[in-house]
């Protein structure tokens, strides 16, 4: 049996694709027409053509499959709605159908701790969800409710894995964006504490989402997932100037500030007209000053999930991906 890979072409995706060939796992890429599947193809993985907004396009790429890791999903602070709604929703369900039908043995879904709303005083897994008015974190979960609603109603044995904000070589919305900001000089500071910044190195997420694979008491359960650490976004950012030697953040708005700033911001701008976001958004004025050191524990007790590392020791690697990248 092959294990599927959706958004395998992806920061995440692609990571975890290499872990699983590298543990001799014949994997299934699901790559939409006109993707870049060469890298794929050169470590002999199935790449088979399709999107989850086609669900005809799913049952070739569901057979002989035993395994569905779902990362596939629309991840910006800023977009039409409806383009979030076409991947983190209905794209969602269309792959939990072609799975239920395929009789799947698991379903690993990539969800996130935004689902949490940017709770005051984050903590485990039975936080509720809340919706916050923008398009990521509400079309997520509406598409998890959707992953929760197969498992009650179909038995389709499902695992979520909810990572916070998760870093690495490849990281185009964190690494990327910020390391644009910094070499233009525009880059900002938000806020002035340091909470945590709940940063998850992208080895240990994929570390995580095979420990569930491979753990069958993880079925129907839900797991956050953090490098456990306390380094805040200021800190990352500082790291991250000091090693590509861009100037760090001139600027510094407090919270309050920062937040009206983005609402005004949004109002100016039109997702559906352009795809440039702007400066400063809400969304990204709480996950840059929101605490988000949610609790781990259920991960480390059921899965005897171990975080490795630190963004300080992945620095040199991201620094030199970003310099080659960055425009």
């Amino acid at each position: 049996m092959k294990d599927l890979v959706t958004g395998a072409t992806g920061f995440i995706g692609s990571h975890l694709v290499r872990s699983l060939v590298e543990e001799g796992r014949q994997v299934r890429a699901l790559v939409r027409r006109g993707g870049d599947s060469d890298a794929l193809r050169a470590i002999g993985v199935d790449v088979v053509q399709g999107d989850i907004i086609h669900p005809d396009t799913l049952p070739r790429a569901l057979e002989d499959v035993g395994q569905v890791f779902h990362c596939a999903a629309l991840v910006s602070d800023w977009g039409a709605w409806e383009d979030f709604r076409l991947a983190n929703v209905v794209g969602v369900e269309n792959v939990l159908g072609a799975a239920t039908n395929a009789g799947v043995q698991r379903f690993i879904h990539l969800s996130t701790t935004d689902v949490y709303g940017f709770p005051r005083r984050p903590d485990g897994e039975d936080q509720p969800f809340v919706y916050r008015g923008w398009p990521y974190g509400d079309t997520k979960i509406e598409g998890e409710k959707v992953v929760w609603r197969y498992h009650r109603n179909y038995g389709l044995p499902v695992t979520v894995i909810r990572p916070a904000n998760v870093y690495g070589v490849g990281s185009r919305s964190f690494v990327l964006e910020i390391g644009q900001l910094l070499k233009q000089g525009e880059m900002i500071r938000l806020g002035r504490g340091r909470p945590s910044a709940g940063l998850c190195s992208v080895q240990n997420l994929v570390t995580c989402i095979l420990l569930a694979a491979r753990t069958e008491s993880a079925v129907g359960q839900a797991y956050n997932v953090t490098d456990d650490s306390p380094v805040s976004w200021s800190e990352f950012i500082d790291l991250l100037a000091d090693r590509t030697g861009y100037e760090g953040p001139r600027v510094t708005l407090p919270r309050r500030v920062a937040y009206l700033a983005g609402a005004l911001l949004e109002k100016a701008g039109n997702p559906a007209r352009t795809g440039s976001r702007p400066l400063l958004t809400r969304m990204a004025v709480e996950l840059f000053t929101a605490d988000q050191s949610f609790s781990i524990a259920k991960a480390r007790r059921d899965l005897g999930y171990r975080p490795s590392g630190s963004p300080a020791e992945a620095m040199d690697d991201m620094a030199a991906w970003l310099v080659q990248e960055v425009t």
